[in-house]
């Protein structure tokens, strides 16, 4: 196996694991649960466990479903995450 595709297909898989754990913690931060959540973007909550699980690639069309289903926010919001993981970064 080529080393490069190898260790971009890791890089994709990590980012892929982030996109994930954002939507995990602004649902959380929202107080929404997956079922909440699902009804609101229009997909199966069974798909929003398997985003958040890292378990899908989504397309980027999937993800505005998602960050509409969120509530009043920019995907450059959803993308920089919660207050609280911003107040994490600082220190």
């Amino acid at each position: 196996m080529n080393s490069i595709l190898c260790c971009r297909d890791i890089q994709i898989r990590q980012e892929v694991h982030k996109l994930g754990v954002l939507i995990l913690l602004w649902r959380r931060q929202l107080g929404m649960t997956q079922y909440q959540l699902a009804d609101k973007s229009g997909l199966a909550q069974s798909y929003i466990s398997d985003l958040e699980s890292g378990a899908i690639d989504p397309r980027w069309s999937t993800i505005y479903r998602v960050v509409s289903g969120l509530g009043q926010m920019s995907v450059q919001d959803f993308l920089n995450g919660p207050q609280t993981i911003r107040t994490l970064r600082i220190h």
